[in-house]
């Protein structure tokens, strides 16, 4: 399993295939909806940002398992981790177990 985190620096450059799925979900991660002008559905839903990180456990792993599905089908998502770095700001970062499959 391969871990991906929402404050990892993003590899814009891969050297192989395994790098650019690495990359892409790192890129779905990181990136939020509103961000990309020609494909909103793109990336990550910031209205969960705020929310109670209790409540929205859920439906960020749903969320982000739907959007890697559709955006990056060569990764599936198998473990998803909530690191609380503030409880005061509501601060958190997002760590993400993937496998990557279908590499020629």
């Amino acid at each position: 399993m391969i871990t991906v985190n929402s404050s990892e620096e993003i590899n814009y450059n891969p050297k192989n295939v395994l790098e650019e799925v690495v990359t892409n979900v790192g890129m779905i991660l990181r990136v939020c909806k509103e961000e990309q002008p020609l494909n909103r559905d793109f990336a990550f839903d910031s209205d969960l940002i705020d929310k109670n990180i209790n409540v929205v456990q859920n439906r960020i792993t749903s969320h982000l398992t739907k959007i890697i599905r559709e955006y990056e089908p060569r990764a599936v998502l198998r473990q998803t981790r909530i690191i609380m770095k503030d409880t005061y700001n509501n601060d958190f970062d997002i760590e993400l177990g993937i496998e990557v499959i279908n590499i020629e």
